[in-house]
């Protein structure tokens, strides 16, 4: 297990570094601390951060917004929904240009079209997904919002949201494509929809069940399929083939990745509900205010 000065260089490798960030967005303090912080201290920080958050008022959680919150607790992944039209949100992406943040010298390319073999995955911005037709609705539903003040003990903020298409023929994972625990915030899950047809050859999103209230490789870096399967066992990993329109809610502290595309393009929405905003998220709203969505919920991405 790393020691509290090899998790603290995983995000401070310096305390100059450390201020400077601090000063530039107060959000990336707890961000870069949080990954000094065991499981037990982390669970212990999210139920005390909870209790002074708000609340719904009458809170009646559906029938199936407890079995979504059970499943979380339980395995850290909930059973697949859905599906949802997504046809409309896929014309929209593909109309859209994406980039790779790590090689901005490309700049923003077709969908189908990444300019080299070097891009594994295809991005979008906050605002280009955030105005995507039908994904604040989604992000909104109230079974997942329900699920999440079950989970969290309090209402959650939807904070940092995205869309990446992931290309086929690479010979090399990269990044969100290595097993890795996400280090966001105190207590968070996401939302993933398949806006694609996911099947073996499209890169499933795979989840190790389990590994969501473990602390075997309590290590914010990436681990090879080795270490998790012989941390956890191979049976604990979870590909997830499914329709496109299909939706399911994960705890991402627990390991995840997605497998890079035998032959097949794949599109991935991913919306994170946190206790408290993270740096991953605009540091001003994008949007006005839309009075059928909770302000507080949505006060990350709406003014």
């Amino acid at each position: 297990m790393p020691t509290f000065a090899e998790r603290l260089k995983t995000r401070v490798p310096d305390w100059r570094r450390f201020m400077a960030r601090a000063r530039e967005d107060r959000r990336a303090i707890a961000y870069d601390l949080l990954p000094v912080l065991g499981l037990k201290e982390r669970r212990t920080v999210a139920k005390t951060l909870a209790a002074f958050r708000p609340r719904t008022a009458n809170f009646h959680p559906s029938a199936k917004a407890r079995e979504l919150a059970l499943d979380l607790s339980a395995s850290g992944l909930t059973a697949t929904q859905g599906p949802v039209d997504t046809t409309e949100l896929l014309a929209w992406f593909q109309a859209t240009p994406c980039h790779d943040p790590y090689r901005p010298h490309l700049g923003r390319f077709p969908w189908d079209r990444p300019p080299s073999d070097e891009v594994n995955l295809g991005y979008f911005t906050w605002e280009e997904v955030i105005r995507a037709p039908g994904l604040l609705e989604l992000a909104n539903h109230p079974d997942i919002l329900g699920a999440a003040e079950l989970y969290f003990g309090c209402k959650p903020v939807i904070d940092n949201i995205g869309a990446t298409w992931s290309y086929p023929g690479r010979d090399t994972a990269k990044g969100a494509q290595r097993f890795h625990r996400d280090y966001d915030c105190a207590a968070s899950f996401k939302l993933f929809l398949y806006v694609t047809k996911v099947d073996a050859e499209a890169g499933p999103h795979v989840y190790v069940k389990g590994s969501h209230r473990s602390n075997r490789i309590e290590s914010a870096r990436a681990q090879s399929d080795a270490d998790i399967v012989e941390a956890f066992g191979a049976e604990a990993v979870t590909p997830i083939m499914a329709p496109a329109g299909t939706w399911f809610i994960e705890d991402v502290y627990g390991f995840h990745k997605g497998l890079v595309p035998k032959s097949k393009p794949r599109l991935l929405v991913g919306v994170e509900y946190n206790l408290y905003p993270s740096p991953l998220a605009p540091k001003a709203p994008i949007l006005p205010r839309d009075e059928r969505f909770d302000p507080y919920i949505n006060r990350v991405f709406m003014s």
